[in-house]
């Protein structure tokens, strides 16, 4: 259980613990630079309360305390200070490693390599405990961002979860998350007011000259930087992205077929830079991510938004336990579209297919079907459609729509 890694530290502690990771040693912020993403593919916690402590790096998995030194603990009482605190941490069965901070700056390969080496130990011991932090990834529909009101209920019910002032305390001051967003309706209407038509194929905008600057204009612009300024005013440190900032999301213009969709883009599954992401999040940020995406030769793309979701959702699944929510304005996948009442509560591959031979599901619901088996079929741990009004439920599983592989 998650709360287990904190030892049962109290409030004080985890109010310690922030102050420190704002103020990290130039010895701390080295290694961290190694191991916060790091070739063992385990998951290290930087300045990490743990009962009466906060201990400089922690790796839950492997029960692996890291502390580094400076001069000051040559002095005797903190020597003393140094074994009592050391010798209680490995009472709670925890390993701790201790480095002088030159050792840092002379020898990290050496520091590294004993790292590496006491965790293949622990490994043959068979005392690592695959166990990885949760990431939700919401994507939030349409007719919820275009309602102001709609949109701010949901931002309010979003705070309380990731740890904003809103929510009530807590040890672990949230989850971690990752908030998608569209946003078609309003780039519609600002396109019409600038005499800029809106052309669909199939349900799908045609993204022309014009119509990528607005779409980047209304998506990245207005949209994205109004759910920062509410998600900091609730006190969430929110930071607005695109695909193309940090080579988020690398995407290749969709290839013309029978339809020419213009500059719409198709995501590199492989080349989404899942450590940038990681690095956003372990900074405390919550990513609010804008559906453009970017060609890697100077070209911005207009991208589904639940493709991006996906997507993300996949390749963040190798560094966490992620859930991925689709939220709209509907109680989930419904077998009568107008009544809330009929919602499916779980999907799995055969009923999936059954359902849209029988004409039950169909028109967008199937793409958005069609991207929650693909994440979970990729290593997502669990998909959840439904009602953004009842986010808290989704994510725990109370709510929605369920889409499972059994």
């Amino acid at each position: 259980m998650k709360e287990n890694m904190f030892y049962g530290a109290s409030h004080l502690i985890f109010q310690k613990a922030e102050e420190l990771r704002n103020r990290m040693t130039p010895a701390e912020e080295l290694l961290w630079k190694h191991i916060h993403i790091n070739e063992w593919k385990l998951k290290f916690r930087r300045q990490h309360p743990i009962s009466n402590y906060v201990v400089d790096f922690y790796c839950h998995a492997a029960r692996l305390v890291i502390e580094l030194d400076g001069g000051i603990h040559e002095v005797e009482e903190v020597k003393i200070n140094d074994q009592v605190r050391e010798r209680n941490l490995k009472s709670l069965g925890l390993t701790v490693l201790r480095f002088k901070n030159e050792e840092v700056f002379q020898n990290k390969s050496t520091v590294l390599k004993t790292i590496k080496d006491t965790i293949a130990t622990i490994q043959e011991n068979k005392q690592l405990v695959i166990e990885k932090e949760k990431l939700v990834v919401i994507k939030i529909g349409g007719n919820i961002v275009d309602s102001e009101p709609v949109l701010a209920s949901f931002l309010e019910s979003f705070s309380k979860l990731v740890g904003g002032h809103t929510s009530p305390p807590s040890g672990d001051g949230g989850f971690k998350a990752i908030l998608i967003h569209g946003g078609g309706k309003v780039a519609t209407k600002i396109g019409e007011s600038l005499g800029i038509e809106s052309k669909y194929v199939d349900g799908r905008r045609i993204t022309d000259a014009a119509t990528i600057d607005l779409v980047t204009m209304v998506y990245a612009g207005l949209i994205n930087k109004k759910v920062i300024a509410q998600l900091q005013s609730l006190g969430c440190n929110a930071i607005g992205v695109t695909g193309a900032d940090g080579n988020l999301i690398p995407a290749n213009k969709r290839p013309v077929k029978e339809i020419d969709y213009g500059f719409v883009g198709d995501v590199k599954s492989d080349k989404i830079n899942a450590q940038n992401w990681s690095g956003l999040l372990e900074h405390g940020f919550i990513p609010v991510v804008a559906p453009i995406t970017h060609d890697g030769k100077g070209q911005l793309l207009n991208t589904n938004a639940d493709t991006i979701a996906q997507e993300v959702a996949k390749a963040m699944s190798n560094l966490y336990e992620v859930s991925l929510i689709y939220s709209f304005e509907k109680a989930g996948v419904l077998l009568d579209a107008n009544d809330d009442a009929t919602v499916i509560s779980n999907i799995d591959p055969t009923s999936y297919e059954q359902l849209k031979a029988e004409g039950k599901i169909f028109a967008g619901m199937i793409p958005k079907l069609d991207n929650a088996f693909a994440a979970l079929n990729s290593g997502v741990k669990k998909v959840v459609i439904g009602k953004a009004e009842h986010l808290n439920d989704l994510i725990n599983g109370e709510s929605g729509t369920s889409i499972t592989n059994s």
